[in-house]
């Protein structure tokens, strides 16, 4: 069943997509490839308020995938020096299970994360 979640591209655009979190091949398609690594992070948390996972290309950095600039903060890159690359796409996580965000959370979050990084982020669903 495919649910609306965001994507964070390299590029710095958020985008509201849809994808089937119980299908790997979606998955991989929204991430760009490879196999999916979950990124699960104390600043996440903090910043969602929720149990929100960063879903990457867990061969991202053999594949010498550009940065991805919210990735890394929510990682904590400043902190350990291990980067976020390549494009990612947030989840919940409900037990053992992913879902996506939904329609109004994927939406209020996408706002937030545009307001919180204005200066860097980009709403991928405008053309410009």
């Amino acid at each position: 069943m495919r649910t609306k979640t965001l994507k964070i591209t390299t590029d710095d655009k958020i985008s509201v997509i849809e994808v089937d979190v119980n299908n790997i091949k979606d998955l991989q398609n929204a991430i760009g490839g490879g196999l999916v690594e979950p990124v699960k992070t104390q600043k996440l948390w903090d910043y969602f308020k929720a149990p929100v996972l960063m879903l990457v290309d867990e061969e991202g950095l053999l594949k010498d995938l550009p940065l991805n600039f919210f990735g890394s903060i929510m990682y904590g890159t400043l902190v350990h020096g291990c980067p976020i690359v390549g494009d990612l796409i947030l989840v919940l996580e409900v037990g053992e299970q992913w879902t996506g965000l939904g329609d109004v959370d994927s939406e209020q979050w996408k706002q937030k994360i545009l307001r919180d990084y204005s200066t860097t982020m980009k709403d991928g669903d405008k053309e410009e």
